[in-house]
């Protein structure tokens, strides 16, 4: 089935394992490696879990969505009989006693209304102006109190316009996917640094079983979540999980580390770790001798240069 029907195999194993964060990040890796698109979730296109397009890629599932629960979903899809136009078509259809402000933000926030309007920040600014024209809109229609200027085409060009803001930045439109979806659909903090990962990396969360107890290694990531434990000296250690686009690692941090990059571990910046592998039966971990911002690792990427000579071959050495 993988090999005949990949991305129908792919949207299926997603849609089994849309409870397993760590599975779901592992397998859009893999649709990536294997030149699939997971696109995010869309108000015309999406259906309740991941779906096949038309043009061969996976889209994510409305049900995906943070704070958007199934009969939220069910409400929209039995709306959408044609397409959507635009964002007050949208709400001037919506059933609002199963849709509410908080899963408009999520579905504005997570991207599911960029085919109606590339802005989220402008949406996110101006939403509830037309949402307010909408119900009273629909209310007027229920008490019958509806004229000439109501029809659809007329109300349409009386909508409220939403404000002239500029775009969320490409970091905080990240961050706003991560936080409705779980994990990033559209791009990752760490693109932009391909090229230098392959300066600045050892190992992956893939390739990371497969070292041996006690190596030292190097890897990237951005922090996913931080479990803080207390030792028995009642100091303060943790165990953060990193997402490197390939999957999910863990990092132990013992407490004098701990204390000096606790700020680090609370931004989303991307961040180097070395440290040494950890092996047990749960899988492998990294114990961290080293956290840093991945800029300031580039600066001083190397500590020792090795050169190997092959006096064989050279005549004049």
């Amino acid at each position: 089935l993988k090999a005949h029907y990949p991305v129908e195999f792919m949207a299926s194993l997603l849609t089994s394992e849309k409870n397993n964060r760590d599975n779901i990040i592992k397998y859009i890796s893999e649709c990536r490696d294997m030149g699939i698109s997971v696109l995010p979730p869309d108000i015309n296109e999406s259906l309740k879990d991941f779906s096949v397009t038309q043009d061969g890629n996976i889209r994510f599932g409305l049900a995906a969505v943070k704070n958007v629960g199934e009969g939220a979903v069910d409400s929209i899809i039995q709306s959408r009989e044609d397409k959507f136009n635009s964002f007050y078509d949208f709400c001037s259809r919506l059933d609002f006693r199963k849709v509410n402000k908080k899963v408009l933000e999520s579905l504005i926030k997570c991207g599911a209304f960029d085919s109606l309007e590339s802005n989220r920040n402008r949406l996110m600014a101006g939403y509830e102006s037309i949402v307010e024209l909408a119900q009273k809109r629909q209310r007027d229609v229920m008490s019958g109190q509806t004229s000439l200027f109501d029809t659809p085409a007329v109300a349409h060009d009386m909508e409220p316009q939403l404000p002239d803001v500029p775009e969320w930045d490409r970091d905080e439109l990240l961050l706003y996917e991560k936080e409705m979806l779980g994990f990033y659909v559209t791009g990752h903090p760490l693109l932009k640094y391909s090229d230098s990962l392959k300066i600045l990396v050892t190992a992956n969360s893939e390739t990371l079983s497969e070292c041996r107890d006690g190596s030292s290694v190097s890897l990237c990531g951005v922090i996913s979540s931080v479990r803080e434990v207390s030792t028995r000296k009642k100091e303060t250690m943790a165990y953060a999980t990193f997402d490197d686009m390939k999957g999910l690692f863990t990092v132990i941090i013992f407490p004098e580390l701990y204390r000096n990059i606790y700020l680090r571990l609370n931004s989303d910046e991307p961040l180097f770790i070395k440290g040494n592998v950890d092996a047990g039966e749960e899988g492998s971990k990294i114990i961290a001798e080293e956290i840093l911002p991945i800029e300031e690792a580039l600066n001083t990427p190397f500590t020792s240069i090795h050169f190997m000579i092959d006096v064989a071959n050279c005549d004049n050495f």
